[in-house]
């Protein structure tokens, strides 16, 4: 065997070794959403991703996961995404077996997402309050998640098709 197959041949099995080490570390979908004093966490559904399937979506507040999670954590105001911290709230939206984790240390450490009764609603894309987010509505695939501000005006969470992104209060009219 010559020096190029060995090295094809080696990476092969790395890379079937990494596979199953990623494949044995739990995914938060997998888990679905925990429970807090015998309650179940508050679920919303709607279809996130407009594929035509629901979805559900749940906040994970910080330190409730302990474990290490195969999932990386998406910033959709930067657009990176980056390693999952245990230590920051998340929201978590599933679609089927698959989960997107959404983390943004500056949004979610403020006293409005510390509270039980989290400040998020859905805009279903049949809601007629589509009309206030008039320059991105055309853009966004599925139902939209509106997340709440100290300042007042909703961050409108979407998914454009190919990953979250948010559009502020003052993209509204």
């Amino acid at each position: 065997m010559s020096f190029a197959p060995r090295r094809l041949a080696l990476a092969f099995i790395a890379s079937l070794a990494a596979s199953g080490a990623a494949l044995a570390t739990p995914s938060l979908c997998d888990a679905g959403p925990p429970t807090y004093n015998g309650q179940p966490a508050k679920v919303w559904e709607g279809d996130f991703d407009g594929d035509g399937k629901p979805d559900r979506l749940w906040v994970l507040p910080p330190g409730t996961v302990s474990a290490p999670v195969a999932d990386r954590a998406s910033d959709p105001w930067s657009g990176f995404r980056r390693r999952f911290e245990p230590g920051l709230l998340t929201i978590v939206i599933a679609h089927g077996r698959y989960c997107d984790l959404i983390q943004k240390p500056r949004f979610f450490a403020t006293p409005l997402w510390e509270e039980d009764d989290k400040p998020l609603k859905l805009l279903l894309r049949s809601d007629p309050a589509i009309k206030d987010w008039p320059r991105i509505s055309r853009r966004w695939k599925g139902d939209g998640v509106l997340l709440g501000t100290e300042a007042g005006p909703d961050v409108l969470m979407y998914w454009n098709g190919r990953r979250w992104w948010v559009a502020q209060g003052t993209e509204a009219p």
